[in-house]
């Protein structure tokens, strides 16, 4: 049976894409405590909506109504490595299902059941791209495999990054973090650090 591991590495919308999207920052949700100085208020509610937002922003890689996807690694077990990299979020998702359906056997990775899938479906269906058929009803595919389902072995509790799996079972770690691929994608410089990190 063929096998290839994938994963997908995230970035935010474009600021205005975003702002349109998160709601807005509700200044009546500011706790001000017994100050009445309206100067301190005013302050406190500026220091709160700078936040808000910056939050957002940091947090927007994470959610598929505020982030898109970047790039996806693609790994044949018999084959090699490649990305799949489009700055047109709905051709690199269409190249990415074609690959998907040309290549037939199980697909694997890690909490592709929580993120990878869902992200993916999501952000299809954001861009009018095609899903193939991947669910059954509430089911995945059982051409799909979740490297972290198989380690949690039926215990949803039981925690575990793909990092200190790795490290636990003799493989070595991540060479990087996620959260810093976008910036090191969006960077033709630093290009190859996140290729290399995907």
């Amino acid at each position: 049976m063929n096998t290839t591991i994938f994963d997908i590495e995230t970035g935010g919308l474009p600021e205005a894409e975003l702002l349109r999207i998160v709601e807005p920052f509700d200044p009546g949700s500011v706790k001000f405590g017994n100050t009445s100085d309206v100067d301190k208020i005013a302050a406190k509610i500026e220091r709160d909506r700078e936040k808000y937002y910056a939050d957002a922003r940091d947090n927007a890689a994470l959610s598929a109504l505020t982030g898109r996807v970047l790039a996806i690694g693609v790994k044949p077990l018999d084959g090699e490595a490649a990305i799949i990299g489009d700055d047109n979020e709905a051709d690199l998702l269409r190249k990415f299902w074609k690959q998907f359906i040309s290549r037939s056997g199980r697909w694997v990775g890690f909490n592709i059941m929580l993120f990878d899938l869902p992200f993916l479906c999501q952000r299809s269906w954001a861009n009018n791209v095609l899903v193939p058929g991947i669910r059954e009803g509430r089911y995945w595919s059982d051409s799909l495999l979740d490297l972290r389902e198989t380690w949690q072995m039926g215990n949803r509790q039981l925690a575990g990054s793909l990092d200190s799996i790795a490290k636990a079972l003799g493989l070595g770690g991540k060479t990087g973090s996620g959260a810093e691929f976008a910036k090191l994608w969006g960077n033709p410089n630093m290009r190859g650090q996140a290729e290399d990190y995907l």
